[in-house]
Order: C-alpha cells, then sequence, then structure tokens
C-alpha cells in the first residue's frame, strides 16, 4: 500500500515537474522574442528572464523536489539555441549552471530557502554561453550572427555597446533580479512554500 501511495507521488512530481519545465521555456521563449530584435533589450535578456522565471524555479522545486527536473529546465532552452545555430558553449554553460544549481538545491534537500535561492541565482546563468561568445570570440560571434539571418545594423550596433564591463554588469544584474524575483515569489507563494516545509 505504502508502495503504491510513494509510486503516486512520484508520478505526480514528474508532472509538476513537466508543467514548470515548460512554463520555464514558454518565459524563455516569451522574452527571448521581444528582446532578440533590440541590441540594448537583447543584452538584458538574462536579468528578465531571472527576474520573470524566478517563481516558476521555485513552484519547480516546491512540486517536484528531486534531482533532475532542475538539469533539464537549464538545458532545454540551451539545446534550442544551439539547434538555432547558436555557439556550442551556451551548452556548456547550460551544463554547468544545471549540475552546480541540482547540486546547491540538494544540499537544502530541497527545503532550505535559502539554498534554493543561491540555487535559482545559479542556475540563471544557464544562457550565459549565449552571450559569452560577443567578449571571447567576438569575430566568430558576430560572423554567425549575421549568418543566423540578423541584420548588419544590429550587429554593428551590439558591437558598439559591448565593451568589456557589459558581461560583468550582466551576470550582476541578473542575479539581482533573480533576488527581486525571488521575493516576488515568496508573496506569491507563501502558502504553498510553507506546505511544503520549505523555510
Amino acid at each position: 500500500m505504502s508502495s503504491n501511495k510513494e509510486n503516486v507521488k512520484k508520478s505526480r512530481n514528474l508532472v509538476s515537474a513537466g508543467v514548470f519545465i515548460a512554463l520555464y521555456f514558454v518565459v524563455f521563449v516569451i522574452v527571448g522574442t521581444i528582446c532578440m530584435p533590440i541590441p540594448p533589450l537583447y543584452l538584458c535578456m538574462l536579468p528578465l528572464i531571472a527576474l520573470f522565471a524566478s517563481p516558476v524555479y521555485q513552484m519547480l522545486i516546491t512540486k517536484a523536489p528531486m534531482h533532475g527536473p532542475i538539469f533539464i529546465a537549464a538545458m532545454l532552452p540551451c539545446l534550442f539555441l544551439l539547434m538555432m545555430g547558436n555557439i556550442w558553449i551556451v551548452v556548456l554553460t547550460g551544463i554547468i549552471a544545471g549540475v552546480f544549481a541540482e547540486i546547491i538545491a540538494g544540499m537544502g534537500e530541497f527545503k532550505s530557502a535559502s539554498s534554493n535561492m543561491i540555487s535559482y541565482f545559479v542556475f540563471s546563468l544557464n544562457l550565459l554561453g549565449g552571450f559569452l561568445p560577443i567578449w571571447v570570440m567576438r569575430e566568430e560571434y558576430f560572423k554567425s550572427t549575421l549568418d543566423r539571418g540578423m541584420s548588419q545594423d544590429f550587429v554593428d550596433k551590439l558591437r558598439a555597446i559591448t565593451p568589456g564591463w557589459v558581461l560583468i554588469a550582466i551576470i550582476v544584474a541578473t542575479v539581482i533580479c533573480g533576488f527581486i524575483g525571488i521575493q516576488i515569489g515568496n508573496k506569491m507563494f507563501a502558502k504553498h512554500f510553507k506546505k511544503a516545509g520549505i523555510a
């Protein structure tokens, strides 16, 4: 009897994980679609995703407190970008962010609010590999961007507004926006977190 209950619980967790992974991907697509055509907004994509996706991430951990879903959520948009012609580094950062986010959340058994928050900061950098080539593989990145159908005007504007310090600014802004999003999520879903024993 207890075995059946355990199987039902696991099934529910997996269904919940699928729902919230899909919701995270939807946030990524919506923010990406809005930001992509405009160079300044394009550079704000990571912080904006971190802001709007944080409640989804919190509910993912709450409803599916297990290893696996966090990594899958981190990798899904990275694989999508790779299929769209993005440079392979995006997959590498997705793997690193996904693995470490899982480890950190797991250290608190997915029930520590502080561990889950730090986990989200790391998770939010999963797409950083989509931007790193702007600085570490600059000419190859801009050539690839043109090959993917973006205009020369887009490339020229992006080149002009991406001195080295902008990369650090993106990382810092992503963490700050993630923190703000976590606070919003805490207010939105306080009852769910309390019921799940997250403290």
